[in-house]
């Protein structure tokens, strides 16, 4: 969850003004801020870009090289609080790449859509395969998103590294970054996205030990509109097993086998959810510590798809994709959820999608 003030939350529980501003950054000229019509932003981890955009800025605004274009130019959304008092509390959304743009004539404005910088870093694909080693994980994502965007600040939010062996892509830049098995961030254990700033951020993968940053509730001062729940066994797995394969002939590791013990969840290995297994095999495990690492991860990453929620509430534009939020909803028992995907727009209430280990058996 993006930093707030003390201001924040009890300002959600009551009416508040939403206050926008949307600065457009050309490719040639200064940057400078446009008048919003309408906007609409989704953020989803569970993407490759993590941000979308679409936006229509009022007709005035400037186009071409010195304006709106899809030459290179870029735009940042910030989304807060007018606290009615002469001060804002404005939230970043994201730097957005502009891909498209269609001019509404004569009067109907300038419809935009944008991207997060990963897609800048997915499209700058290796022009020949590529060879890297490196003592750190870390390093070398960092190293490889440089290359693609040399002015990114790269924000560190995890102690977990990794060694890097020999080890080859053949052209994908973001797959060898993040996303596949042969990727840096699931050897070490993490993942890389851009934050609302257009940061590259690499953190752990979030699990239900974090702490929650928000209480979603019903009731008097309640933020929760609508709200509805699913299960479904796609994509769970209760065993990890890891190996590294050894493809330059070096002594292969694992399989190293990491299983759901928690005695009470319900995808536990030995209760009625029964093993379902995924198998993770990589040239980057070396060790047996990074294997273990490495399924930890891939283990957090699937336990809970089981049980999702999906919400509506008033809109929180700090709330961050994987963010911890506590789900009480009047009458019923408070449950954790990890948020997957959020949306948030000018026309009305924020939408999560969400996902839990919760213990009910359902029936």
């Amino acid at each position: 969850m993006w930093p707030v003030s003390a201001r924040w939350d009890p300002a959600l529980r009551h009416t508040y003004r939403p206050a926008y501003r949307a600065t457009v950054i050309p490719p040639a000229g200064s940057p400078f801020s446009a008048r919003l019509l309408s906007w609409s932003v989704t953020a989803d981890r569970t993407s490759q870009t993590r941000r979308t955009l679409q936006a229509v800025l009022a007709p005035e605004t400037v186009r071409g090289l010195m304006g709106v274009t899809v030459k290179g130019a870029y735009l940042q959304l910030d989304v807060g609080i007018d606290y009615g008092d002469g001060s804002q509390e404005l939230i970043p959304q994201g730097l957005f790449r502009l891909d498209s743009e269609d001019t509404q004539r004569p009067d109907g404005g300038i419809s935009v859509q944008g991207y997060g910088r990963e897609k800048v870093v997915s499209d700058d694909k290796f022009l020949t395969p590529r060879t890297e080693r490196n003592s750190s994980a870390l390093d070398l994502i960092e190293m490889l998103l440089l290359e693609s965007v040399p002015d990114a600040v790269v924000v560190r939010r995890t102690t977990r590294d990794a060694a890097v062996p020999y080890t080859t892509w053949e052209r994908e830049r973001w797959e060898a970054i993040d996303g596949t098995d042969a990727s840096l961030a699931r050897a070490a254990g993490v993942e890389v996205w851009a934050d609302g700033r257009g940061r590259f951020v690499i953190s752990d993968v979030p699990t239900l030990a974090d702490p929650p940053v928000w209480t979603v509730d019903s009731g008097a001062g309640g933020v929760l509109i609508t709200l509805s729940s699913s299960t479904s066994t796609d994509g769970v797995h209760n065993v990890i097993v890891a190996t590294g394969d050894a493809s330059d002939g070096s002594v292969p590791v694992g399989p190293v086998i990491v299983q759901d013990t928690n005695p009470t969840s319900p995808t536990r290995v030995g209760g009625p959810f029964g093993r379902r297994v995924r198998h993770y095999s990589s040239p980057l495990l070396r060790t047996t510590d990074q294997a273990t690492t490495a399924a930890h991860s891939l283990l957090a990453n699937s336990l809970g798809l089981s049980a999702g929620l999906s919400f509506t509430a008033v809109p929180n534009p700090a709330l961050e994709p994987g963010d911890v939020v506590l789900a009480a909803p009047q009458g019923e028992p408070p449950e954790l959820h990890i948020i997957d995907r959020t949306q948030l727009s000018s026309s009305g209430a924020m939408s999560c999608d969400t996902r839990s280990t919760r213990t009910d058996t359902g029936g």
